[in-house]
């Protein structure tokens, strides 16, 4: 746990400090806030309404919460079973929301622009579904989530060399692959 997480939890739990709460709340709301947006369809607003019931449900629950990890772990983990749930909820997947992104996003594109853009971005995320399932969250994690390696390494309870191994390997991989790709054309 980061320094004083222990305490503030401490604070919750035994007492329902509000304080503590409020502290708690805003050291991890901002990475909670791109690690879910990252993982739901743009745009949405759902990002901050799955962050506010992981921590209501911390609130409301402070008398018999027990965490077994880290509280980030605990935390992140909790946002992504939610996220699953939007997505069982919604029947929607990831792609779906990566063509909105691109439609979206680039309005003041021409036309062949914005079609090579969506053309790249389909060809990489082609190349990061073929990562082995652990360096693709990894990559995923550090990229799209902006996560640091030591916090990913504290998430998923590897060890920082091991993060930074599965990195290496990625850009190694997605590197080559592309280079290959278009050498071919």
């Amino acid at each position: 746990m980061k320094p004083n997480d222990g305490l503030l939890l401490e604070q919750i739990i035994g007492s329902g400090d509000e304080r503590a709460f409020d502290q708690l709340f805003t050291r991890y709301y901002p990475g909670l806030l791109n690690y879910s947006k990252v993982l739901l369809p743009y745009p949405t607003d759902e990002a901050e309404d799955i962050i506010t019931e992981v921590f209501l449900k911390i609130w409301q629950q402070r008398a018999t919460l027990i965490i077994h990890s880290s509280l980030a772990s605990y935390l992140y983990i909790s946002v992504k079973n939610r996220i699953n749930d939007y997505y069982r909820k919604h029947r929607t997947n990831l792609h779906e929301s990566l063509d909105s992104l691109v439609n979206n996003a680039c309005p003041e594109y021409i036309p062949d622009q914005q079609l090579s853009y969506k053309e790249l971005n389909m060809e990489m995320e082609r190349l990061i579904d073929r990562l082995p399932v652990r360096t693709q969250l990894i990559f995923k994690m550090n990229r799209h989530d902006h996560i640091t390696y030591d916090d990913i390494a504290l998430i998923l309870h590897l060890s920082v060399n091991s993060v930074k191994t599965h990195m290496y390997r990625a850009l190694k991989f997605l590197k080559e692959e592309y280079r290959a790709s278009n050498a071919s054309r």
